[in-house]
């Protein structure tokens, strides 16, 4: 048996060699021509991809070779473009094998959308370990055929190679616990002498702070309510808030448009009644005050897309390319189900889970809280008017209650009679329904209809600001 064994190794292996012989190894030339050609024409775009990719994940050479200019002009806090990439190439005697200047110069040339350029890495990454592959697993067929090691020693040393380019992709995923405990340590320490309960983004919303501690960076929060209880209006409020405090907020509005957005923050800002805005009937004095509020408003660092049609990726470029220009500190989405998922699904609840699951991987890439506002099912109403959401009633899919980090119910009796409790539709309750890593709660809130205004409760006043 041994013999015959012998006798068919030559021949596998010929075969092996054949069929590597006849597939060229896996490569994507266009996706590297069009990163590199995006990163000299953008250099911030590098660092979205450095962490990625390294100089040997490009196929052709000349590639590798412009990249490793890029990587040792960074090094050096040097700008790259034409100029200084062949430059160093050139003082370094490696322009010929990067191409030459002439090839440097079209890589700018018919370069795609800049902001796919984390889509251009992932696939010069993917191509690069599947030839990683497909050579490690030549070589260890190879060296089953025709090795006369022991088979526990070739199967060691197969599982050490396999492992070992998994570890050039999934580095740094799992992380021992005297790294987590040295930096925990160090969080902690900065927690004490700072002596503030707000660990997160503050809201302004004073209980909603104590319970939350702020919102947290990483955090999926989903905002949930009936149709006409205001979930925009205290979304709209939160970011206003975030935004007045100098912290960027992104706000995503998938149903209403920019210009509708900005007469609502024009009404909280001014305390102008939004009809009044919206109609134009204003006094000599309210026309001077709300051209002010106006300009208060244009140096808010607050950013508003109101695109009817997004997707997981379409956010994610977008955010991406704004945290190039600053830092970001919060993400809106009005709302989660008029968003489209990517690529296709058997039915509506695998869609939303998608994107669910999509919402809470961008807030952990992007490090930055993302609160994705969600219709209630009408389950509610069956139970009687009046009654509190449960996380049962989130609409869709299971997936919303299991992917947030926290759930928040906005709850308002919209249809009290004014004669009966003047004080009732001015009356909101936040819950708490989920928190991950704190208490649930509810929190009262005065809901200011005139302006579309949500603010900390005030049960002896409904005028003034009420500290938001």
């Amino acid at each position: 048996m041994a013999d015959q064994t012998q006798a068919r190794s030559p021949g596998a292996v010929r075969r092996i060699s054949d069929i590597l012989s006849q597939h060229s190894l896996p490569e994507n030339l266009e996706a590297e021509r069009a990163l590199l050609g995006a990163i000299l024409l953008k250099n911030d775009l590098f660092e979205e991809t450095r962490e990625k990719i390294v100089s040997e994940d490009f196929a052709m050479p000349s590639h590798q070779r412009v990249y490793q200019a890029m990587e040792e002009l960074r090094t050096n806090n040097q700008p790259f473009d034409l100029i200084t990439v062949t430059e160093w190439l050139h003082t370094k005697g490696r322009l010929e094998a990067a191409g030459g200047a002439e090839h440097i110069s079209e890589l700018v040339s018919g370069v795609p959308i800049l902001t796919t350029a984390s889509h251009y890495a992932r696939i010069i990454k993917g191509k690069a370990l599947l030839r990683q592959l497909i050579q490690k697993a030549s070589g260890i067929i190879a060296e089953a055929y025709s090795s006369g090691q022991e088979p526990e020693d070739i199967l060691a040393q197969a599982e050490q190679g396999i492992l070992e380019i998994g570890d050039r992709v999934l580095k740094s995923t799992l992380q021992p616990m005297d790294n987590l405990a040295r930096d925990v340590a160090v969080k902690l320490e900065a927690l004490v002498k700072r002596g503030a309960h707000v660990t997160g983004v503050p809201t302004s919303f004073t209980r909603l702070d104590e319970l939350t501690s702020g919102l947290q960076r990483t955090d999926f929060i989903i905002l949930a309510a009936r149709p006409s209880v205001g979930k925009t209006a205290f979304s709209l409020s939160l970011a206003y808030n975030v935004a007045r405090q100098g912290q960027a907020v992104a706000f995503f509005s998938l149903e209403m448009s920019a210009e509708q957005i900005f007469f609502r923050l024009l009404s909280m800002a001014s305390g102008i009644d939004l009809q009044q805005l919206r109609t134009g009937r204003l006094s000599k004095s309210r026309q001077a005050e709300a051209a002010m509020k106006i300009d208060e408003l244009s140096k808010l660092p607050l950013y508003i897309d109101d695109s009817p049609v997004q997707t997981i990726l379409d956010l994610g470029a977008k955010l991406r390319r704004l945290r190039v220009q600053r830092e970001l500190h919060l993400v809106v989405i009005d709302y989660l189900q008029l968003m489209r998922g990517v690529g296709r699904s058997e039915n509506r609840n695998q869609e939303v889970s998608a994107i669910s699951r999509g919402l809470k991987a961008l807030a952990k890439d992007i490090n930055v809280p993302v609160v994705a506002l969600s219709q209630l099912s009408r389950a509610l109403e069956k139970r009687g008017e009046g009654k509190e959401p449960l996380l049962s009633d989130l609409r869709d899919s299971g997936s919303l209650e299991q992917d947030a980090d926290v759930v928040l119910f906005l709850h308002r009796n919209t249809s009290s009679r004014q004669d009966e409790d003047p004080d009732a539709k001015s009356r909101a309750r936040l819950i708490i329904a989920k928190q991950r890593n704190g208490p649930t709660d509810s929190i009262d809130l005065t809901f200011l209809q005139e302006r579309a205004q949500f603010a900390n409760y005030a049960p002896d006043s409904y005028e003034g600001d009420r500290g938001v």
